[in-house]
């Protein structure tokens, strides 16, 4: 369909998402929506130049209007790639002539997915067949003076979450692992047991491992070390806990910094969805103790 024109009843729409090229970039679930409806600014009595036909609104009757297109967590770039179908051979057309159509993609509210609002005009020609009018091919175009193939081009974003150790006070000890869980929480775009990259990284080395949704991710860090999720998907929601907070006569406390923002408080275990803006949590354990006087 590269020049726009198709031979046939069959207008294919053609799907994409154009920033899809890390596999270890984890695809939302998430169903994209295709609405036709007859183009109603054709002005009465208008013909083609060329062929002398009438051009008139499109006629739904015996047409589906409505298509749709799924990706999956199990989607990667090599199936970024998708195609659906209005079939207009059912439609019962009542002359011949030029039916003029609009195909839009329906604007949903999807976290992190960035929607087309590309407007596609669609020529419909009709003959005179051996068993009534018949659609011989079909034009798509932008503009209408343009013939392309219907192309909706998608994007979506992904963040990042970082999580590092500071110990401070006058007996905090930097040699210490502290112990930590992440949980990410599986929900209707992201599925339970599907993995996301995760990297440890202390002064001396990075230890690359993954974080499996609905399931905690036990880890230690050191005063000075991280970890990071930098593919984290948006629209996920996380929590950071360092299981062994408030012992051995520390205080822990945690702030986190969205973006460009200042820090704030981040209470340890509480439930954060992520957004575009990267989040940086710091957690702090600081041990004072008064040295003994004679």
């Amino acid at each position: 369909v590269k020049s726009g024109v198709i031979d046939g009843a069959k207008l294919e729409i053609h799907k994409t998402i154009k920033n899809y090229d890390d596999d270890k970039v984890l695809m939302p679930n998430v169903i994209f929506k295709f609405n036709i409806k007859p183009d109603d600014s054709v002005v009465a009595g208008k013909k083609e130049e060329k062929s002398g036909l009438d051009i008139k609104p499109g006629i739904v009757d015996g047409l589906e209007t409505s298509k749709e297109v799924s990706y999956t967590n199990s989607d990667k770039p090599n199936s970024k790639d998708k195609y659906t179908y209005f079939d207009f051979s059912q439609v019962k057309f009542t002359n011949v002539g030029i039916y003029r159509y609009v195909v839009e993609e329906v604007q949903d509210t999807v976290s992190g997915i960035h929607y087309d609002s590309q407007k596609w005009y669609i020529d419909v020609y009709v003959v005179e067949g051996d068993n009534g009018f018949v659609p011989k091919y079909i034009v798509s175009s932008k503009t209408l003076e343009t013939k392309e193939p219907v192309l909706f081009s998608n994007s979506f974003d992904t963040t990042s979450l970082v999580v590092k150790k500071e110990v401070t006070g006058n007996t905090g000890d930097k040699t210490k692992n502290f112990k930590f869980q992440l949980l990410l929480k599986e929900n209707a775009y992201f599925s339970a047991g599907q993995k996301v990259s995760v990297t440890i990284t202390s002064e001396k080395a990075s230890e690359v491992t993954t974080a499996t949704i609905g399931q905690p991710l036990i880890f230690e860090l050191k005063h000075n070390e991280q970890l990071k999720l930098d593919k984290l998907p948006v629209g996920i929601t996380y929590q950071i806990d360092e299981t062994s907070k408030n012992s051995d006569s520390y205080t822990t406390t945690a702030t986190i910094q969205e973006g460009e923002q200042s820090q704030n408080s981040y209470v340890l275990n509480s439930d954060k969805e992520t957004d575009k803006s990267p989040d940086i949590i710091t957690v702090t354990n600081k041990r004072d103790t008064q040295v003994p006087t004679g």
